[in-house]
């Protein structure tokens, strides 16, 4: 029989660390439990755990220093303990020992090894030993699941090392020495000698060393070592034993703790000596399988007041957190386990006798919100705030809710709202006020549900503050407007605040301006608004440089190409809107029109999605996104202005050769249009966008090959174009 009626192993969702999630695990549950605050991932904050040796590098460094005395460099400590080699330890201890005359050449100048102190040889002595374990014992593994592929071999030589390790230890005085090397043959024992051997080992000589990092390290073999012999039941309270005393151990301890059946179950908690370990075995049974329920009723039978019940709260209430629909973060109440949850939260929390009183009261407050119960979670805040503690962090979560709440419950954002909740939206959307709880879920739920809200009542500029539409951009007049109140002199405190939310700039708006006007043909208007986009920014999207010469018309498209040729002059937004107005004046003042004609056809079309500076229409405005309409604000394809000079080139092209390329150029954007999905010339109209046969024969195409055949560039086109090659051949 599986343990219990709800243990299922979990296995993990998206990659997400949680963090987004309202209610704060850091506010309520010890630091040291950090890793097991809930997460999709396999540990919160960093996914899975790949310091299994470099785990007790520090610490290790911290208690040699201690024992060989304060004045000892750390980083010479650092380097015998972590990077030395087992035969320069070898010399060293030879030459500390005066059996050596020179020292290897990584350590001449250490201060440590010219001592010749009896503490410095026994260290070196053991160090000695040390490193011939780590052979076996470090396999530079970064994940869990690679140890079988990759761990040492079994079968390492180890009856010498154990001899030696063995007598070490019988002979040690010193406290501190005797313990290490207790731990050093333990280890040994677990990888290179029987289960049994290493259980004995470490149970007959256990209880005469104080309960530090380095017995739990110790312990940890021993239960291992359990494992080995399918002894879960003694395994699994060794670990929660390992869990419960050393905070580097607990992932550790947590992952490899394991429970079976039932029976195993129930005897390990029969092997603990007081409630304490029971309850410690039943926080980790609710975080492995992640059964918070059953684990929380247990643990709240045994002592209503353990801190080890804050942990399984903040899970439990931030499982039902990620399930919630993501658009409007409700619960609808139909999940019988969840309302088994929700049900012993609000029970234990009227009970009103655990550690943390204010934070069972405000998960109830916090999951009756989300089912829309918002006066009941209004009493419990008020209950909540009754019973605050001390901490910094559970005021700011109870502000957090509050504020939830109170928008939730409005039906609609009028000025007594917006007077009633501008303090704490001033106090959470303040970025340099430091906060102790969670924000960001917070924050954009709120944000959203203000725009929301704001839409609804027409209007939309406080909407577009709070959540960035692109839908609101297809508008000018609503851009223009956008701009005023930006622009507005002494705002109320609350537009204020609104204008703060807006996630662009002026000088986004203005460059989104002037790029939509360009595809108009509209250059003056862009050349002034790009100006002033210009004069108001440092860096951004306005002052980047196109890569391809946008004056290039080639036969076939090609950006890497135009992208790598050499430039003689690098263009921008602004120095390109002016060219193309210089070109433009020309052509109206009769000036070599067909040559200017044809390179400012090239410009309108390369700034296009099909052109080698399509970085032109890069702003942010563009990448803005709608979940209603996510492609509202695409990348421009306007091939009419293109199309304008391209014709005009061809009215005063004098040869044939220049004519063919008018005609293949225009070829070009009626295909691109196509291919936009507009109708050209009425051919398509047959047509659905997604029933378009894949070929068609371009007006420009027919011309060529019926009236410049004999040219140069028909053969150049020939040659460069497959798809006119193609035509030719039908």
């Amino acid at each position: 029989m599986a343990v219990g009626t709800g243990i299922i192993l979990a296995c993990a969702g998206d990659w997400d660390d949680g963090s987004r999630l309202n209610f704060t695990p850091d506010v309520f549950a010890d630091r040291s439990y950090s890793p097991f605050f809930y997460a999709p991932e396999s540990f919160y904050g960093f996914g899975y755990d790949n310091k299994h040796d470099t785990r007790f590098n520090e610490s290790n460094v911290t208690d040699w220093a201690t024992y060989l005395g304060s004045s000892t460099p750390r980083t010479e400590l650092e380097y015998l303990l972590q990077k030395a080699t087992e035969g320069s330890i070898d010399s060293a201890a030879g030459y500390a020992a005066g059996k050596l005359k020179i020292l290897p050449g990584s350590m001449q100048s250490f201060q440590l090894l010219n001592k010749g102190e009896k503490k410095t040889i026994a260290f070196l002595t053991y160090l000695s030993l040390a490193k011939k374990t780590e052979v076996f014992a470090v396999n530079n593994l970064e994940y869990e699941w690679d140890y079988d592929s990759k761990k040492k071999n079994p079968y390492y030589n180890a009856k010498p090392l154990n001899s030696k390790l063995q007598q070490e230890y019988t002979q040690a005085k010193d406290p501190f020495l005797k313990q290490r090397y207790w731990f050093q043959l333990e280890r040994s024992y677990f990888f290179n000698d029987s289960a049994q051997k290493a259980i004995s080992f470490f149970e007959s000589n256990e209880k005469v060393f104080p309960k530090n990092e380095l017995y739990y390290r110790t312990m940890a073999y021993a239960a291992g070592a359990y494992y080995k012999l399918k002894n879960y039941t003694k395994a699994n309270y060794y670990y929660s034993k390992v869990y419960d005393g050393s905070n580097a151990l607990k992932t550790v301890a947590h992952y490899s703790f394991h429970p079976q059946e039932e029976a195993d179950w129930k005897a390990t908690l029969a092997l603990c000596a007081n409630n304490e370990e029971k309850i410690t075995l039943w926080q980790m049974l609710g975080v492995f399988y992640e059964d918070e329920y059953r684990s929380i009723q247990e643990i709240y039978a045994l002592n209503p007041r353990s801190e080890k019940l804050n942990l399984l709260l903040t899970r439990a209430v931030n499982q039902i957190e990620e399930t919630l629909n993501l658009n409007s973060h409700k619960y609808d109440g139909s999940d019988t386990s969840k309302n088994k949850v929700i049900a012993l939260i609000n029970r234990i929390a009227q009970a009103n006798n655990t550690n943390r009183p204010a934070m069972w009261h405000m998960a109830t407050g916090y999951l009756y919100m989300h089912n829309e119960k918002y006066q009941q979670a209004a009493a419990c805040y008020a209950q909540a705030e009754k019973r605050l503690s001390k901490e910094q962090g559970e005021k700011e979560q109870l502000r957090v809710f509050k504020l939830i709440n109170t928008i939730s419950s409005a039906p609609k954002a009028d000025a007594k709202l917006e007077k009633a909740i501008l303090p704490d939206l001033e106090w959470l959307l303040d970025d340099h006020i430091k906060k102790e709880v969670r924000t960001q879920g917070a924050t954009d739920w709120i944000k959203g549900s203000l725009a929301k809200m704001y839409n609804n009542q027409n209007e939309s500029i406080k909407a577009i503050c709070f959540e960035n539409d692109c839908v609101y951009y297809t508008n000018d007049k609503n851009i223009e407007a956008l701009k005023s109140f930006l622009n507005k002199p002494n705002k109320t405190p609350y537009e204020l605040l609104v204008s703060k939310q807006y996630a662009l700039k002026m000088e986004d708006l203005l460059e989104y301006q002037a790029i939509q006007v360009t595809y108009t043909n509209n250059l003056n208007e862009a050349i002034s608004k790009m100006e002033e986009a210009v004069s108001k920014a440092g860096t951004g999207t306005v002052n980047i440089e196109l890569q391809g010469n946008p004056f290039n018309g080639r036969l076939q498209d090609c950006h890497d190409c135009d992208h790598e040729a050499p430039q003689k002059i690098k263009y921008n937004k602004l120095s390109l809107l002016k060219k193309m107005k210089d070109m433009q004046d020309k052509i109206k003042a009769g000036t070599d029109v067909y040559t200017n004609a044809m390179l400012l056809a090239n410009a309108f079309y390369n700034i296009t999605w099909y052109g080698n500076a399509r970085a032109f229409y890069d702003c942010n405005v563009y990448q803005c996104y709608s979940s209603d309409a996510p492609h509202v604000v695409s990348p421009p394809g306007n091939m009419q202005p293109a199309i304008k000079y391209y014709t005009l080139a061809l009215s005063v092209a004098k040869t044939d050769e220049q004519k063919a390329k008018c005609h293949f150029m225009l070829a070009k954007c009626e295909r691109n249009e196509y291919y936009d999905g507009k109708v050209v010339n009425n051919k398509d109209s047959m047509y659905s966008p997604d029933n378009r046969p894949d070929f068609l024969a371009w007006e420009g195409f027919k011309t060529l090959k019926t009236k410049y055949s004999n040219t140069q560039f028909y053969k150049e086109a020939i040659k460069e174009c497959g798809y006119f090659r193609t035509y030719t051949r039908k």
